[in-house]
């Protein structure tokens, strides 16, 4: 009887592509572009490029830092993902990984504002203590993922030409780091065989803060309504997937990614609520056109 044939390789981009979560890669910039926004009321340099591009090195370097610490659970559980597979060698993701945290921190140094650098350091250190320290501990580590992503728009709130409204894009800061925290803690149950009531919940809970300073804000500046429309959108998305985990929890991955990519709407919400009078709607616009984007390439790669 003739042996099957071994399984095809994947190219080298696709391997790349899929430890590097392409799908949740649009999610990425809009962290500090948004704090960015908020932060300097509109104003802008090219230091706003170099954030988002710095922003992006961290993410990619933690998720690569993330597979290469789960290896070994990854071959009994994931054994289709590159690492486990032997599509890709550890050694090479660890070039990868610290070349990225290198190049996101010389970037961050090249916008000439030395408390974005030291926040983009404080991305790498969290980045760091999650994968290798607290992402077993339960809520512990939920809320150090949610800190990443805190940082990641508080970087961008420190960077810029004139930045005076840091406090604000801190709440907003916040919003988005419980909101992964959440979304973390659901993730925790992707390969379990039951999903407890409680964390299906979290997810739209924590999007609540940064809903209510869009409004209020709104109810004064009439240039800001698109804004609070987009929380509004932000908080239908996250209302919608919760129906889903009440309803059809199985299979969980897809939904995590369905929440990762809830974060384009709320980002395009938060750049027209901080500079609806320059740059934020144009970069809400993309955000927004990113979204569908995202889902589209989520079929072809895991986003969790």
């Amino acid at each position: 009887m003739p042996s099957s044939a071994p399984a095809q390789s994947p190219g080298r981009a696709r391997t790349w592509l899929q430890l590097l979560r392409a799908p949740n890669l649009f999610t990425v910039p809009g962290d500090p572009v948004a704090g960015y926004l908020i932060s300097n009321a509109g104003f802008t340099d090219a230091s706003l490029l170099l954030v988002a591009g710095a922003s992006l090195c961290f993410y990619g370097a933690g998720l690569l830092l993330n597979d290469l610490v789960d290896l070994e659970e990854d071959r009994q559980e994931r054994p289709s993902r590159p690492l486990p597979a032997g599509h890709a060698s550890p050694s090479a993701v660890k070039r990868v990984l610290w070349s990225l945290n290198v190049l996101g921190l010389l970037l961050l140094c090249a916008t000439g504002c030395p408390r974005s650098v030291f926040a983009g350091a404080a991305t790498v250190l969290a980045v760091w203590f999650y994968n290798c320290l607290t992402k077993k501990i339960p809520v512990v580590g939920a809320l150090n993922m949610g800190l990443c992503r805190s940082l990641s728009m508080i970087t961008g709130a420190l960077a810029g030409p004139s930045p005076t409204m840091v406090p604000i894009a801190a709440l907003m800061a916040v919003t988005a780091g419980l909101y992964i925290a959440a979304v973390t803690n659901l993730a925790r149950f992707e390969t379990r065989t039951t999903l407890a009531l409680a964390p299906r919940f979290l997810p739209v809970l924590a999007l609540l803060p940064g809903m209510a300073i869009g409004v209020q804000n709104a109810l004064y500046s009439p240039d800001k309504v698109p804004a609070a429309i987009l929380f509004g959108l932000t908080l239908l998305g996250g209302l919608s997937l919760l129906r889903l985990l009440l309803v059809r929890p199985n299979p969980l991955p897809p939904l995590i990614g369905g929440h990762i990519r809830l974060l384009l709407p709320f980002q395009a919400a938060a750049c027209w609520f901080g500079a609806s009078q320059s740059l934020g709607p144009a970069f809400a616009f993309l955000f927004l056109s990113l979204w569908p984007v995202s889902r589209v390439v989520s079929k072809r790669f895991y986003a969790s």
